[in-house]
């Protein structure tokens, strides 16, 4: 102690905390690997919203289900969403043979010599058409200019005034128009430095042209992707807080068995996927493509196959047609049903994400096929650990199952698998502090304790399978596990009781005699 205790005196010190908290992570942020209309290639993006969706990525479109899924997926409950935007490439391993293109064009100066380049703000056709009219200033300087972005139709989409070809001006227009916040969603553009007057001459100009949306032989390959050039699923790799995946719409058997690898293996168990049916299966189809053709029944316990796919409302009847309703894959719609159950309550991630209850899916206003409609057809699929969307007189639409594809594992259904692997990404997290610290009895004390407390809370909120923590968990860092041979390793032992939900709910009806065995009995 650094003061002396010479003259008599109030003394203060502070002490290492003897338990640390260990922090409650979220437990409902989804990742999408799919087609989109627009926005940016090799990356993961964060989205919290459909609207922000729509402005990053586009809207519904013919060749993909992703927007559909993401609104599914927002309208069930969920709130924060990575997306990864799919095209072909030449080489899945070199990011830079994507096939898809930015649209194009140059605007001339009073001279005719190109002075400024507009380009569509990511790769896709959305921009062909696209024009930009040039005008003068609303201030009225000369040397100002406004450039308003129009539709092929002449609608203004964007307008921005009083902009300066000079890179020292606070208007300069690659400043303004390429701004993260407040810029274009659709352009950029770039100052060509033409000689003489810079600015672009008042005109409406051409449209933008060759902007290409690299779908043409696209692939499985390009949905598994490649960790060298982060296209794909392994555009996820940097993202560390990811709990749920899904492929909307890409029901086959490279795809599924590429996001069960990714989520087990990849992931280390801490991902868990969601699976689309193939479209238009029956039920002996898709038990035919779990069992066979895909080959993933019994495969993991860390994904989970729903079906039949689901209908929804038209939400666009130029892209989609005049029917009223549209048949999208349900994994959008079930990963947001699973967020909406998480935030519900604390403890939600052990809700089973199932029943007419929990299990309610938003917006789904019928099914692919009705024959899941009937007990002897759901009697084929469940068994196969196949999440029948059914429904009967006087519910909503809902999840009838929460299994996982693994019967045999530690942890067969979905709440128990999601709730265990966040106790497990919460207790690596918060044991952290222990690294490096002197291997003695009082560290591993220490883990023992702050374990068990973090555990106790998981008890008290209705994880485990009893409210009693001598019944619900152990936690043991004891001596036996950890013998001084091995000086540098702190191991430490921790079980779950964890609960099965109520899948069948029998009812037993007899005569009542007892009025009769009383008479007899008198």
């Amino acid at each position: 102690m650094s003061n002396q205790l010479l003259a008599s005196k109030v003394t203060v010190e502070e002490e290492a905390p003897s338990l640390r908290a260990i922090p409650s992570l979220d437990t409902s942020v989804l990742a999408m690997v799919g087609v989109c209309e627009k926005g940016p290639l090799n990356t993961a993006t964060l989205v919290q919203s459909f609207g922000e969706f729509v402005a990053i990525f586009g809207g519904y479109i013919t060749s993909s289900h992703m927007a559909s899924a993401v609104e599914g997926f927002f309208e069930n409950g969920g709130s924060s969403l990575w997306v990864v935007r799919v095209v072909h490439y030449t080489d899945i391993t070199s990011a830079g043979t994507a096939t898809s293109a930015a649209a194009t064009l140059t605007i001339d100066n009073v001279a005719a010599a190109d002075t400024l380049k507009i380009d569509g703000k990511y790769h896709g056709t959305y921009a062909n058409g696209l024009k930009v009219k040039i005008a003068d200033a609303t201030s009225g300087e000369a040397a100002r200019f406004n450039l308003d972005l129009l539709d092929s139709s002449g609608l203004v989409l964007e307008s921005y005034p009083n902009l300066s070809m000079d890179d020292t001006d606070p208007r300069y227009v690659e400043t303004i128009v390429n701004a993260t916040v407040g810029g274009s969603t659709r352009i950029v553009v770039t100052d060509l430095d033409a000689a003489g007057t810079q600015r672009p001459a008042n005109a409406t100009s051409s449209a933008l042209a060759s902007g290409g949306d690299g779908l043409t032989s696209l692939a499985d390959s390009d949905y598994v992707g490649s960790s060298a050039s982060g296209t794909g699923l392994r555009a996820l790799d940097v993202i560390d807080d990811l709990t749920l995946l899904a492929v909307p719409g890409i029901a086959t058997s490279a795809v599924h068995n590429a996001m069960i690898t990714y989520a087990e293996v990849t992931r280390g168990g801490q991902l868990f996927a969601v699976l689309d049916p193939p479209s238009g299966n029956t039920a002996s189809q898709i038990i035919t493509y779990v069992e066979s053709t895909a080959a993933i029944g019994g495969l993991s316990e860390y994904a989970a196959i729903y079906w039949p796919r689901v209908k929804v409302l038209n939400p666009n009847k130029s892209v989609f047609g005049s029917a009223d309703q549209i048949t999208v894959p349900p994994s959008g719609h079930v990963c947001g049903m699973i967020a909406r159950n998480d935030s519900a309550k604390e403890g939600g991630v052990w809700t089973a994400p199932a029943g007419t209850e929990e299990g309610k899916l938003l917006g789904v206003l019928g099914f692919e096929t009705d024959a899941v409609l009937k007990e002897e057809v759901r009697d084929l699929v469940f068994p196969k650990r196949i999440n029948p969307i059914t429904t009967m007189k006087g519910f909503s639409r809902y999840v009838d199952g929460a299994r996982t594809l693994k019967g045999n594992g530690n942890f067969p259904t979905v709440a128990q698998r999601r709730g265990v692997s966040f106790c497990e990404r919460s207790i690596k997290l918060g044991l952290q502090f222990a690294r490096h610290k002197n291997n003695t009895f009082e560290l591993r004390a220490g883990l023992e304790r702050t374990v068990y407390a973090f555990l106790k809370h998981q008890t008290d909120v209705g994880a485990f399978a009893s409210k009693d923590p001598s019944k619900a968990f152990f936690v043991d860092f004891g001596d036996a596990l950890n013998p001084p041979s091995q000086p540098n390793l702190v191991t430490g032992r921790i079980g779950l009781a964890t609960v099965q939900p109520a899948e069948f709910i029998k009812l037993k009806f007899s005569q009542d005699t007892r009025a009769v065995d009383a008479e007899l009995a008198g």
